[in-house]
């Protein structure tokens, strides 16, 4: 079951990363604007939990574990904050191919803190996919001639490893859905503070409102994929391993590059034309990536 959840998740991290990107170009001031809005249409996500709650069984957690849960929810906006600077210096399709960085970390962060072992051939997919997205990079570094996105990316990969193991460890002691409520309260709670609290931000994000303000619904439309996202990557983390599951992410370039060309079509504005340089390499590194994935799953 943990299969099918881990598969459905990727379309809409890409539907994401390149709406998001969009975002980043042509309405944030500044990139880490999008981790402001995102939680503020996360807390209109919110307003569904209470009547979704009546018809799952479940109970309070203990108080150590919705600490957990806050806390992971701060992480996942630490790590959108590095996301969204390294979506300002490159296109969607390799940032989502720095992604795989995650899964190629954390199987050995899986054997260190959980003590999972896997098989020879999941290590060698692995490999793969460390190849295909090294290749990545050099197609980005020589047409931009900069390394600080790989960089940046590293560090939200190795963030969103330790926002997995500790998922996994609350999901273990607490029911999923109540246990998804409280990461996206942290979610809200991490990215709405420093509006309140540093007047820097507050004053770059008032000025950021006018432009803002005419896109108040692809926001909430934004969240609600990233909301389907999480929650599909989260719940195969809570069935099955954490390794293979956020393997299947390294599907995320396939369906980056797929739409991206999509809506060069159809919807030239949302597209990045980028996405057309060497555009048959990366469609090979894709095809790799997917036998990488094949053999992991």
């Amino acid at each position: 079951m943990w299969l099918y959840y881990a598969l459905l998740g990727p379309p809409f991290w890409a539907v994401l990363n390149i709406l998001d990107s969009h975002c980043v170009g042509n309405v944030f001031d500044r990139p880490w604007v999008g981790v402001i809005t995102g939680s503020l249409a996360t807390a209109i996500m919110l307003l569904a939990f209470p009547f979704v709650l009546p018809y799952v069984g479940w109970e309070f957690p203990e108080w150590p574990i919705i600490a957990l849960a806050f806390f992971v929810g701060c992480l996942i906006q630490l790590q959108q904050a590095f996301f969204f600077q390294a979506l300002e210096r490159t296109e969607s399709g390799i940032v989502a191919a720095y992604e795989n960085l995650t899964p190629t970390l954390l199987p050995f962060a899986s054997y260190f803190f959980l003590g999972e072992v896997l098989q020879p051939w999941h290590y060698v997919s692995i490999c793969v996919l460390v190849i295909a997205s090294l290749c990545f990079a050099m197609i980005d570094v020589s047409r931009n001639g900069r390394w600080d996105s790989i960089v940046l990316m590293l560090i939200a990969s190795l963030i969103q490893v330790a926002v997995i193991l500790i998922e996994k460890y609350v999901f273990e002691h607490s029911a999923f859905v109540i246990s998804f409520m409280f990461i996206l309260i942290g979610v809200v709670l991490s990215g709405v503070l420093p509006l309140l609290v540093v007047s820097d931000v507050r004053k770059t994000f008032s000025n950021n409102i006018p432009k803002l303000k005419p896109f108040i619904p692809l926001f909430i439309g934004l969240e609600f994929v990233n909301v389907f996202a999480l929650y599909f990557s989260q719940k195969a983390i809570d069935l099955g391993s954490p390794a293979l599951s956020t393997a299947m992410e390294a599907t995320v370039p396939a369906y980056s590059f797929l739409f991206t060309v999509v809506l060069l079509i159809f919807r030239h504005r949302y597209g990045n034309e980028d996405a057309r340089y060497r555009l048959r390499t990366k469609l090979v590194l894709v095809g790799i990536m997917s036998v990488g994935v094949m053999q992991i799953a």
